[in-house]
Order: structure tokens, then sequence, then C-alpha cells
């Protein structure tokens, strides 16, 4: 079994991509959110919105499941075109 880390896709918004994170769950696959921003979130608090990228990332071995849920859910244009 792989279970080497990859990048399912990077968004520009923390709650999309936490809404993303627990549709997967579901599912039953695991999420790594990593934003280029940590403080994004709090300086969102202060009134300001700062630019973000949010990278989603799972296990390799759940990459065809999870390109499967996306394909089938409301976020399914956010997958590359080469995915869905």
């Amino acid at each position: 079994m792989n279970n080497n880390i990859i990048t399912l896709l990077e968004v520009d918004d923390m709650v999309i991509a936490k809404e993303i994170q627990g549709l997967l769950e579901e599912s039953n696959i695991y999420c790594i959110l990593t934003s280029d921003n940590p403080a994004s979130s709090i300086m969102n608090v202060y009134g300001f919105n700062p630019a973000e990228c949010v990278t989603i990332q799972i296990k390799e071995s759940d990459f065809e499941s999870a390109t499967e849920i996306m394909g089938n859910s409301f976020y399914k244009d956010l997958l590359p075109k080469d995915q869905n």
C-alpha cells in the first residue's frame, strides 16, 4: 500500500478547503490542509482579506477515490480538467 502524501488540489479559500475536507472524511479519506499564509485567518477577524492558497493533501492510495468523490460533488469544477 502506498502511503505517500500527494496534493489533491489547491484552493484560495480556507472555508472551501474545510468543506472539501469534511466531504472526503465522510468517506474515511483524511486530508492535510496547508496554507501558504497561516496568519490569514486572524487577519480576516480584523477586516483584511489577505490572499491565501490552501493545499489539500491526501494519501496517494486514496487519490482515485477522492477524485471520484470530488467529481460527483458540488466541487467538481475545482479539479484540474485531467482529473474529472
